[in-house]
C-alpha cells in the first residue's frame, strides 16, 4: 500500500532536501575556491622546484663538458699525460692547466671547482669559485686527493658523494691510469632560497644528503614520508618533488607560507560559515513563510471539507480572519468559504437536477403503459376467455407481466442484451394478440454480445416505434435487430442495429433526431426517443453514438454504439 504523504511534510521534506543541497553546493564551491587558490600557489612553487633542478643538471652538464673537452683537447693536459715528462715541463703544464682552471672558475655563480691529479708527483692542482680560507682549501684538497687515489689506476668515469665538515659535495672524477681530471659541487650551499623555504636533497636511494634553508621537515621524515609521493599542499606547506637525472638525485622542496592554513584566510569563514549560515537562516524563513501562504490555506479548506456546516464554518473562518495577520492570506480563505459554499450549492442543485430528471424518466414509463394500453389487453384477454382460448389467454397475460415487470425496473439500471430482446419479442406478441397482425421479427445476436449491458429499453423503443409508424396495408410488417461487436479508432463498441421495411423517417424528421439530447425536456411527441438518448449520455457521455436514417429502398434504420466499458457521466 503506497504512503501517504501530507502537503506540511512534504514542505518539510522539501525544505531539508533544498537546504542540504544548497549547503553542499556552497560547501563544494567553497572547496573549490580554496583548492584552486591553493592550486596556483602549488603550480608556481612546482615551477620554482623545476628551475632548481634543471638549474643543478645545466650546471653539472657545463661542468661535464668542460673536463671532457679537457681530457681530450687541452695540450698541457696530454703533455702531463707523458711518461718521460721532465719536472720543469711538468711545472710548466700544470701552470697553463691551473689558470685553464681559473679561467672556468670565475664563470661558475655556484660553490665548486675543478681540479687535477698526478698521482706520479703525488700532487693536486685545483681552483674553486667561491675559493674558502687557505687552511679549507689544503683540507678540502686534501679529501679531494683521498677520494682520488682509490680509482687512479682504472680508466673510467667515477661519480660520488663526498661528504666533508658537515658538507655535501659531487664529486665527478675521469681517470686515465695515472691521471685524473673532475670537478666539485658544493651541494650544502649550491641554492639561494626564499624566506621559508627549505630544499632537501635525497640520493636515488632516498636516502637524505644535505638540507638547506630553514628546517620545516626532518629530513628523515621527509624522505620516508613524503619523497614518493606527488606534489602536495600540506596545511601550512608546499611540497614538491623534482629529479636529476645525470645523479639520480632528487629534489624536495617545501615552502611554508600561512596562507595555506585555511582558517586563517577569509574566504573560508564567508564561504564555510557566515554564507552557509545566513543561506540556511533564509532558507527556513522562506520555509514558515511557505507553510503560512500554502499549507494553512490548504489546512482552511481541508476543514471545510471534512464535516463543519456552513453556519460554524463561517463563524470560523471570521475567526481565522481576524487572528492571521496576513491580507492576502485572508482573501484565500475568504474566497474558499465562498467557494466551498457554491460548491454545496450547485451540488444541492445537481440533486435537484437529478430528482426532475428521475421524475422525467418516471413520467415517461408512465406514459409507456397508458390506461387505454392496460385497459385494451384486459379486454382482450375478456374476450378470449368467452371465445375459451385459454392458451392464447395465458400466452396474453405472459407477454403483458413480462412487459409491466420490465418496464418498472430502476430508471437508471442495465440490463443484458438478451433481456432486452425478450421484452422485444414480449412487446411484439401483446401486439400481435391484441390486432392480430403478424411481425415478422428477426433477431441476429451470437453468444458473445447476449451477456453485454445495455440501457433499460434501448432497443424496445425503436422496435415500438417501427410497429406505430411502419405498419402498411396488405403488407407484412418486417423488423430486423442485429447486435455485434465493432472496433473504432482502437476502441470496441457493441452495435446495435434496428431497421424496418416501413416508408422510413420523415426528412424533417431526420435532423432533429440526430441531435444530442444533454437535458431531459418534456415533450408531447417523440418522448421515448428523447428519453433513451438522454439516459445514453447518463451512461455513457460523449462516447455513445446514435445515428438515424433511411435505406435506399425505404425503411428507418436506427444504429447504437455503446463503448465495451461504461462509465458513470457526472454532469447530472
Amino acid at each position: 500500500m503506497k504512503k501517504k504523504r501530507s502537503i506540511k511534510r512534504y514542505l518539510f521534506f522539501w525544505g531539508i532536501v533544498v537546504s542540504c543541497s544548497l549547503l553542499m553546493l556552497l560547501f563544494g564551491f567553497g572547496s573549490f575556491i580554496i583548492m584552486q587558490y591553493q592550486k596556483s600557489f602549488l603550480k608556481e612553487h612546482e615551477a620554482l622546484a623545476e628551475g632548481y633542478a634543471q638549474q643543478l643538471e645545466q650546471d653539472i652538464d657545463s661542468l661535464e663538458v668542460y673536463v671532457r673537452s679537457l681530457y681530450g683537447d687541452n695540450a698541457q693536459y696530454q703533455m702531463l699525460k707523458i711518461p718521460q715528462i721532465t719536472e720543469s715541463r711538468w711545472i710548466l703544464a700544470t701552470y697553463y692547466l691551473k689558470n685553464n682552471f681559473r679561467g672556468k672558475a670565475d664563470n661558475m655563480d655556484f660553490p665548486g671547482g675543478v681540479f687535477f691529479y698526478d698521482a706520479k708527483w703525488d700532487s693536486l692542482r685545483s681552483e674553486f669559485s667561491i675559493p674558502p680560507y687557505q687552511t679549507d682549501t689544503y683540507r678540502l684538497n686534501q679529501a679531494i686527493k683521498n677520494r682520488v687515489r682509490s680509482h687512479i689506476q682504472e680508466r673510467d668515469i667515477f661519480r660520488e658523494i663526498m661528504e666533508y665538515e658537515n658538507k655535501t659535495y659531487l664529486l665527478y672524477i675521469l681517470a686515465d691510469r695515472g691521471n685524473a681530471l673532475g670537478y666539485l659541487i658544493d651541494l650544502s650551499s649550491y641554492f639561494t632560497l626564499r624566506e621559508n623555504m627549505q630544499l632537501i636533497i635525497f640520493d636515488r636511494d632516498g636516502s637524505p644528503l644535505c638540507s638547506q634553508g630553514q628546517e620545516l621537515l626532518k629530513p628523515q621524515t621527509a624522505g620516508t614520508k613524503l619523497l614518493n609521493e606527488t606534489n602536495r599542499v600540506d596545511y601550512f606547506n608546499m611540497i614538491s618533488h623534482q629529479t636529476v637525472d645525470s645523479w639520480g638525485l632528487q629534489l624536495l622542496l617545501v615552502h611554508r607560507d600561512e596562507r595555506f592554513a585555511f582558517w586563517n584566510i577569509g574566504a573560508f569563514w564567508l564561504l564555510f560559515i557566515l554564507i552557509p549560515v545566513i543561506t540556511l537562516l533564509l532558507l527556513w524563513y522562506v520555509y514558515g513563510i511557505g507553510t503560512r501562504i500554502l499549507y494553512q490555506p490548504i489546512k482552511h479548506f481541508i476543514d471545510r471539507l471534512t464535516g463543519m456546516k456552513i453556519e460554524d464554518s463561517q463563524e470560523g473562518s471570521q475567526t481565522s480572519h481576524q487572528e492571521e495577520e496576513l491580507e492576502e492570506i485572508q482573501i484565500i480563505n475568504a474566497e474558499l468559504d465562498n467557494l466551498i459554499t457554491e460548491m454545496r450549492q450547485l451540488e444541492q442543485e445537481k440533486y435537484k437536477k437529478e430528482k426532475e430528471a428521475a421524475a422525467a424518466l418516471l413520467q415517461y414509463y408512465q406514459l409507456q403503459i397508458r390506461p387505454h394500453f392496460f385497459l385494451n389487453c384486459l379486454n382482450i384477454m375478456a374476450s378470449l376467455l368467452n371465445e375459451r382460448d385459454v392458451d392464447t389467454v395465458k400466452n396474453m397475460v405472459y407477454s403483458v407481466s413480462h412487459h409491466l415487470r420490465y418496464v418498472f425496473q430502476s430508471s437508471d439500471s442495465r440490463v443484458t442484451l438478451a433481456e432486452e430482446l425478450e421484452e422485444v419479442k414480449a412487446y411484439c406478441n401483446i401486439y400481435m394478440i391484441s390486432y392480430s397482425k403478424p411481425i415478422l421479427l428477426q433477431i441476429q445476436a451470437d453468444e458473445t454480445v447476449s451477456s453485454s449491458e445495455i440501457p433499460i429499453l434501448c432497443i424496445q423503443t425503436f422496435v415500438e416505434n417501427s410497429i406505430k409508424y411502419a405498419q402498411e396495408k396488405d403488407k407484412v410488417l418486417s423488423i430486423v435487430v442485429k447486435a455485434c461487436w465493432v472496433r473504432e479508432k482502437e476502441e470496441r463498441y457493441l452495435r446495435i442495429h434496428i431497421s424496418d421495411n416501413g416508408e422510413g423517417y420523415p426528412q424533417q424528421m431526420l435532423s432533429q433526431l440526430n441531435q444530442s439530447v444533454t437535458e431531459f425536456q418534456y415533450q408531447s411527441a417523440h418522448v421515448g426517443v428523447d428519453n433513451i438518448k438522454y439516459r445514453i449520455y447518463l451512461l455513457y457521455g460523449d462516447r455513445a453514438k446514435l445515428c438515424f436514417y433511411n435505406k435506399p429502398n425505404g425503411g428507418a434504420v436506427t444504429e447504437i454504439l455503446l463503448p465495451e466499458e461504461a462509465y458513470e457521466h457526472t454532469d447530472h
